[in-house]
């Protein structure tokens, strides 16, 4: 588990992706449970409060054994005048759940898993494809 702030750094010169915004510091706020952490982009006046929990678990024994790793990327409207929504804070969320095998004799392996990251990337990132997820087309 990270026990420090996560620091994330923009590679990406040549590509503009869906939020991209740069690199950023993301600050470790809390610890929100067991196995999981709480990191926060503290707000200022050009932006507004962004937040990462990273938890694992595991589920199962022996070759059954599964770690699920959850990545949660929040974002919160601060400065939305909240007569216009009920009261309600506007935020939004996306999660990316890792499932994989803690033993696998050597079946599944990082480059496979990996891999398997990079393939589901390929698809939300494909021009066009994730307006059409937004719009539940798939």
């Amino acid at each position: 588990m990270l026990t420090s702030d996560l620091t994330v750094v923009d590679n990406h010169a040549s590509l503009t992706l869906p939020g991209t915004l740069g690199s950023k510091v993301y600050n470790q706020v809390a610890t929100v449970a067991n196995n999981a952490s709480k990191r926060r982009i503290a707000a200022t006046a050009g932006t507004t409060p962004q937040e990462i929990e990273i938890s694992h678990e595991i589920k199962g024994t022996g070759f059954k054994a599964r770690i699920r790793t959850m990545i949660r990327h929040k974002y919160t409207k601060v400065n939305q005048d909240t007569t216009l929504t009920d009261g309600v804070v506007p935020s939004a969320s996306a999660t990316l759940t890792f499932d994989r095998p803690v033993q696998s004799a050597g079946a599944i392996t990082d480059v496979t898993f990996t891999d398997q990251i990079g393939a589901l990337l390929d698809v939300v990132l494909t021009s066009g494809a994730l307006a059409k997820i937004l719009n539940q087309e798939f």
